[in-house]
């Protein structure tokens, strides 16, 4: 999957230097990952939220919730916003 506005976990990571490894590590998984339905994001991240375009992605050990717009068809994620959210 192709994730896009990726400088937001640049940006997050210096904001959040605790969290960058696991934004970095959120970010390869799911650009590395075939992702063709919602379903198939649940089972690698269970604990995300969401429907239709909107999903939100608890990062671990960290209160960020990672906002995307995902559309399957064409394999893209973009990052909203990444900033603290109740998990």
């Amino acid at each position: 999957m192709k994730v896009v506005a990726t400088n937001r976990i640049s940006e997050a990571g210096i904001r959040y230097p605790a969290a960058h490894n696991h934004l970095i590590g959120w970010y390869q998984i799911l650009s590395q990952g075939d992702f063709y339905s919602e379903q198939d994001l649940r089972a690698t991240f269970g604990d995300m939220r969401g429907f239709n375009l909107h999903f939100k992605f608890p990062i671990p050990d960290t209160t960020l919730l990672v906002h995307t717009l995902i559309n399957f068809e064409s394999q893209v994620a973009f990052i909203e916003d990444i900033r603290p959210g109740a998990h």
